[in-house]
């Protein structure tokens, strides 16, 4: 939690990262009372997101605008460039409710190549989804923090292997 606070903070140098650390708690508390292991998706994976969301909502209402995007809004409406005013921005944009193609069999496909890999680049994986840097994973597996780092690396180009279409 720590970590990703300290992350964040370097966005926010006003807030102090123990006020992140104490938003991150309250979310972690919420992922405990809100989690539903009969969706699939692992503790550590849900707690992260809720953690990480606490401390996003903590930075904004402490110090608003410094998480504000950087580049202007685009309109829908604005033609898109290059296009002599015929293609509009919403013309280009793919609608987020049009079903995709079978996404739960590319899931599948995932969860089976995680499940394929070694213990040990498993648990390191699970680590890092969790907001882990390589040196913490270095400590908890006993390792160099080069030698995670390999493992790690070697576990992502294992799961891209098995899942590339």
């Amino acid at each position: 939690m720590r970590s990703i606070a300290s992350r964040l903070r370097r966005r926010v140098p006003e807030l102090e990262t123990d006020d992140l650390v104490s938003a991150g708690m309250i979310g972690l508390i919420e992922a405990m009372d809100r989690f539903d292991d009969g969706r699939g998706v692992s503790f550590g994976s849900f707690a992260y997101r809720r953690i990480k969301g606490a401390i996003l909502d903590e930075a904004r209402r402490s110090a608003p605008g410094a998480l504000a995007p950087t580049e202007p809004a685009v309109s829908l409406d604005e033609p898109v460039s290059g296009s002599d005013g015929a293609l509009l921005v919403v013309d280009v944009t793919p609608d987020p409710t049009a079903p995709e193609p079978e996404p739960r069999a590319e899931l599948i496909e995932l969860f089976a190549a995680f499940d394929d890999l070694p213990h040990r680049e498993r648990e390191m994986l699970t680590l890092e989804a969790t907001g882990y840097s390589v040196t913490e994973i270095a400590n908890v597996h006993h390792c160099s923090v080069s030698r995670a780092s390999q493992l790690l690396t070697q576990a992502r180009l294992r799961l891209r292997d098995r899942t590339a279409a």
